[in-house]
């Protein structure tokens, strides 16, 4: 396969003595996704995934079979800005050609953003950290051009409850109370580093929290518990003890995904 400019797969021939590996080079890919039309990132049987319609179009460019390993398997509707995504491969590639290639022939609400060499040993899903970010739209109209990414829940908010409740989250905890699948995780430790509400534009108010890893929803049940607390649903108190007892009916609502965007990685 090529694009206008030559060759994704070059020669052997003309790559003899580059240094690759025989057990094949790793690749990185920096991404952007609108996470909207996506069944999450994860491949599954008849189901739109990011991972699924990547690793069909990179297994077409580079004529091999394709598994991708990832920083954050973001759920069905989460956004990403910064997802980053690596793969093996024997054949000598053109990050270029093959970043043009993969946008041209990507649906549009999937980018390519980088394609580069990676260290020997990189895997993607290895990172030292994540950042989330959720939006909220606390306007007292519903948005309309925005509504794909932001969740306007109804009611007042007491801001100084939303800073509160976030700082209860920064640290080593057992977060068990933040997930629905607390019983798929050998632990559910995890360390937060920072977390925190701030004022966005337009009416926003933005939550960004970076950690070590996440469990399945806790962005999302943590969005949504610290909104319970605001519009006085739930007090601090409950949001304590809900943590400490680490059982997640004690916890508030799931927020919507659509509110949530993978913003950072760092390795």
């Amino acid at each position: 396969m090529t694009d206008d400019d030559g060759p994704i797969v070059a020669s052997r021939e003309s790559d003899q003595g580059n240094g690759t590996p025989s057990c094949g080079q790793v690749w990185r890919l920096d991404l952007a996704y609108d996470g909207t039309r996506f069944r999450g990132w994860a491949r599954q049987p008849d189901q739109r995934t990011v991972q699924g319609v990547l690793e069909e179009i990179l297994a077409m460019l580079v004529r091999d079979t394709v598994h991708l390993s990832v920083a954050g398997r973001t759920d069905a509707g989460v956004h990403a800005h910064a997802q980053v995504a690596s793969f093996a491969s024997t054949r000598p590639l053109d990050p270029t050609r093959l970043r043009r290639s993969l946008n041209s022939l990507l649906p549009e609400d999937v980018a390519v953003r980088e394609v580069s060499k990676a260290p020997d040993g990189f895997v993607a899903r290895r990172a030292l950290s994540r950042t989330y970010r959720y939006r909220l739209h606390v306007a007292p109209v519903k948005p309309v051009f925005e509504r794909l990414y932001v969740w306007h829940p109804h009611g007042r908010l007491d801001v100084r409850l939303l800073h509160e409740a976030a700082e209860r989250l920064v640290g080593r905890h057992d977060f068990a109370a933040l997930t629905p699948s607390a019983h798929l995780y050998r632990s559910c430790a995890r360390e937060v580093y920072t977390a925190q509400w701030q004022a966005g534009r337009d009416h926003e108010l933005v939550f960004e929290v970076r950690a070590e890893s996440f469990l399945h929803n806790m962005v999302r049940v943590a969005v949504g518990s610290m909104v319970d607390v605001a519009q006085g649903c739930m007090t601090l108190d409950d949001f304590d003890l809900a943590l400490a007892y680490g059982q997640r009916r004690r916890m508030g609502r799931t927020a919507p995904a659509r509110g949530l965007a993978l913003v950072a990685v760092e390795y």
